[in-house]
């Protein structure tokens, strides 16, 4: 039985009087065996006092080895309890969970305690009602169980879009959180320069990589992620546009897209779900980026946050309406772009996990940083929030591309697997829903705690196509338990079917994409400030350049 710790000071209390009545001569025992008998009462005593301390391991149950991961304790009238030491924190649906690196401790050792872990989108959390009572004094051993490897299967997650971690603390939580790699950014507002080395991190280990990259950013042109950089991209600071009161010269950012490129950089379009930017379609159609990032701070199917592209445009709503980041995706791919898609948290503080969105790539040639960013440029794997997504179109894989003459049927197969419940697996052709399979909520959770759902479809195909499959919700649904109030989302990238090698062409797409470029060649005649006459001249020929190819593209269909 657990003594109080009043109990036992008192006890040890007691001991010491004793023992110094032994040592001090007031028995007839030998004073060395008094002596030794008086070390063992104070051990026992502190052994008594430090049962009080509670001592708990996470493993993982397969190996039994110690894994990094994400706790919250209360007590029995459900009040949190702060485990020892120093640690990172995040907040998480309301609930404020602590990062430990396999093993954590509490002063206090109630007689009920409740435990939850999480450990990223591949392993099952674990929620666990503790009869301290029962358990006496020994340790606690938890053990999480991954229901699923994709790193066997071929795939590493990355998270292209993290800010204001250090590189310890960036290691730690992407291993709390089961992420392979993360790209760690500077910019004008972190204040933090000093970070960037110009290569791999030393913090990383074989299977989790950091890098440092860096972040641009115009408030009316857009923002862009710049990974595997060897320098700083200038101008670093202060930001481009006008944003919040502040105001600043716009920027060319295809400049530091290029700049980037000649060191051997990969770049995304930062955050394309909310501020898809002026210039982004200038720099897709030039062939500047690597992708998008489909998925980060806004939910791809809501509309954007910042509107700028259409306000600017001099055009009505009517005239050019406001899409979705996903349909603004399909776009480009209706007009022939083989554009991947990449996904990041744009973390800047406890409100969001690392790696809460992520883009699981197939790595190519090696496990490791390299391998990843090659599967991210080949678009062979898939964005999500939650679900782990197969896909095939007969045979073929995302990334893959395949010729045909004449009409072409194609068996499509997808499957969707989450610990987070979701509504909806389709089969995407060129924009449009071809198959749809609603999850029955009779049938799931199974008993092993997944929600699953396979779809299986024919599909006739009569001209070039891209097909992809997704997971996203109802954009009426009212349902959000991730983070920023985001819908659990999953998007495979594109397999190309294309007719006589022709590419994917749909009108109404390019016309589409050619009021985006007219209405940012208006903004930058009417509302643009640059710093010099010479960058707002290239910012109109840049923009120029794009117009002519999507004028090109039209004229090819007509």
């Amino acid at each position: 039985m657990t003594l109080h710790k009043q109990t036992v000071a008192a006890k040890l209390a007691d001991f010491q009087y004793i023992g110094e009545d032994l040592i001090m001569g007031e028995t007839s025992l030998p004073r060395l065996t008094l002596a030794a008998l008086f070390c063992a009462l104070l051990l026992l005593a502190y052994q008594y006092l430090g049962s009080d301390r509670l001592e708990g391991q996470i493993v993982d149950d397969k190996t039994g080895q110690p894994v990094a991961a994400t706790v919250m304790i209360t007590d029995g009238e459900g009040k949190p309890l702060e485990i020892e030491g120093k640690h990172t924190h995040v907040e998480y649906l309301g609930k404020r969970r602590c990062y430990v690196d396999g093993a954590f401790s509490l002063k206090a050792r109630p007689n009920r305690l409740v435990v939850e872990v999480r450990r990223g989108l591949e392993t099952l959390s674990l929620k666990t009602d503790v009869d301290l009572a029962q358990k006496k004094s020994e340790a606690l051993t938890f053990r999480v169980h991954r229901w699923i490897d994709m790193r066997e299967l071929g795939y590493l997650s990355g998270d292209t879009h993290v800010h204001l971690l250090s590189q310890a603390e960036s290691h730690l939580q992407m291993r709390a959180e089961d992420l392979n790699v993360l790209n760690l950014l500077v910019s004008d507002f972190t204040n933090d320069v000093e970070k960037f080395t110009g290569k791999l991190d030393p913090v990383s280990t074989p299977s989790n990589a950091v890098y440092v990259g860096q972040e641009a950013r115009d408030w009316q042109q857009g923002h862009i992620v710049l990974m595997r950089i060897k320098q700083i991209v200038q101008p670093f600071a202060p930001f481009g546009g006008t944003f919040q009161g502040r105001s600043f010269p716009n920027v060319v950012l295809a400049r530091a897209l290029r700049a980037a490129r000649h060191q051997g950089g990969v770049a995304t379009w930062a955050h394309f779900c909310n501020l898809p930017g002026a210039e982004s379609p200038i720099d897709i159609a030039l062939g500047l980026l690597d992708a998008i990032d489909l998925i980060t701070y806004d939910d791809p199917t809501q509309l954007p946050s910042h509107w700028g592209p259409w306000k600017n445009s001099g055009m009505s709503q009517a005239e050019f309406t406001v899409m979705r980041a996903m349909d603004l995706y399909y776009q480009y791919l209706n007009s022939g772009f083989r554009l991947p898609i990449a996904a990041g948290t744009d973390k800047m503080g406890e409100n969001i996990p690392v790696g809460s969105n992520r883009l699981y790539a197939r790595f190519v040639n090696t496990p490791d940083y390299e391998g990843w960013l090659a599967g991210l440029k080949a678009g062979n794997g898939f964005v999500t929030n939650g679900p782990m997504l197969t896909f095939e179109v007969d045979g073929k894989t995302a990334g893959e591309v395949m010729q045909f003459s004449g009409k072409r049927q194609v068996k499509v197969r997808a499957t969707a697997q989450s610990i987070l419940p979701f509504g909806t697996l389709e089969i995407v052709v060129n924009g449009e829903t071809a198959a749809i399979k609603r999850i029955s909520s009779q049938d799931n959770p199974r008993a092993d705690g997944l929600y699953s759902v396979d779809l299986e479809a024919t599909v006739d195909l009569q001209q070039s196509s891209w097909l992809a499959a997704r997971v996203a919700e109802d954009p009426d649904s009212k349902e959000r338990i991730l983070p920023r109030g985001l819908t659990v989302f999953a998007h495979t990238n594109p397999v190309y079917f294309l007719r006589n090698g022709a590419t994917v062409r749909e009108l109404p797409s390019i016309r589409y994409l050619q009021k985006y470029v007219k209405g940012t060649i208006h903004w930058l005649k009417t509302g643009a400030r640059f710093a010099t006459d010479t960058e707002k001249e290239e910012a109109l020929r840049l923009a120029e350049q794009a117009r002519r190819i999507y004028a090109e593209l039209e004229k090819n269909l007509l």
